[in-house]
């Protein structure tokens, strides 16, 4: 069995007025780690190789030279191979152009498996990375993941949804967003650290991929972000409320007020 996990590098939320001291439309402070959601997402990947013999796992991102770190890390945690596209011809990529750029890869490298995602990231909180990396390679999307096994008939999915959780069962050939959950995230072991530099690491460049220089970076890019600004909490007092409605009514009512509306 084969298994692709992707990983985005983001960075640790800080609790400062840097959204002020900005001049970009990006934020980039703090310390750079792997997206909170990848990581649970690529444990829960190793976990199914564990018990898969003979199973292979990829780690794959879209990032600046900077991940390096990132992928060793994942490496040392147990991955078998690690593929990093880095150009910067795919700088500015919103989620749309990030999805193609990723899907070409995923070409690139012959890869036929599981894919597995992060449902969110916490830089942007879009979730749209999975859905549209399935789009594109023509594969089932399943959201909203909390756990998942495998067996000879393919794959078996713990789904999380509003009125709480279900099981789904389908091909090993489709691509999984997975929630933050509550199990241990390993820690890379001191084993795992000697053996890094012994598993293949890949580089892909824009012309690897093939892609067209208008469908990558901001050219490819139809996201823009107009505008950012920090939100005034004014507040309001802590009412009660023992019915849907009122309390609907109540939150209507703060955030028209709070826009101005």
């Amino acid at each position: 069995m084969r298994i692709l996990v992707c990983a985005k590098l983001v960075s640790e939320p800080l609790y400062t007025d840097s959204l002020q001291e900005q001049s970009t439309s990006r934020l980039s402070t703090g310390k750079l780690i792997m997206n909170p959601a990848d990581a649970y997402g690529l444990e829960l990947a190793l976990r199914l190789r564990d018990t898969r013999p003979g199973s292979k796992l990829t780690i794959l991102t879209l990032a600046p030279r900077s991940a390096e770190n990132m992928l060793h890390t994942a490496l040392a945690m147990g991955a078998d191979e690690a593929v990093h596209v880095c150009d910067s011809c795919f700088a500015g990529s919103d989620t749309l152009a990030t999805a193609v750029v990723l899907a070409a890869a995923v070409r690139a490298i012959d890869f036929q498996g599981l894919i597995v995602c992060g449902q969110k990231s916490i830089d942007s909180e879009t979730g749209h990375i999975g859905p549209q990396l399935a789009m594109l390679l023509g594969l089932q999307s399943i959201t909203n993941v909390l756990d998942f096994q495998a067996d000879a008939e393919g794959i078996h999915v713990q789904q999380l949804r509003d009125s709480g959780t279900a099981l789904l069962r389908g091909p090993d050939t489709a691509v999984l967003s997975v929630c933050r959950g509550t199990k241990m995230v390993r820690r890379p072991t001191i084993f795992g650290l000697q053996t890094v530099e012994k598993k293949p690491y890949r580089v892909l460049q824009c012309t690897d991929l093939r892609l067209p220089l208008g469908q990558t970076g901001a050219a490819g890019s139809p996201t823009r972000v107009v505008e950012t600004h920090q939100i005034s909490h004014r507040k309001y007092g802590h009412p009660d409320f023992h019915d849907a409605v009122s309390g609907t009514e109540f939150l209507i009512r703060l955030i028209r007020k709070t826009e101005g509306v």
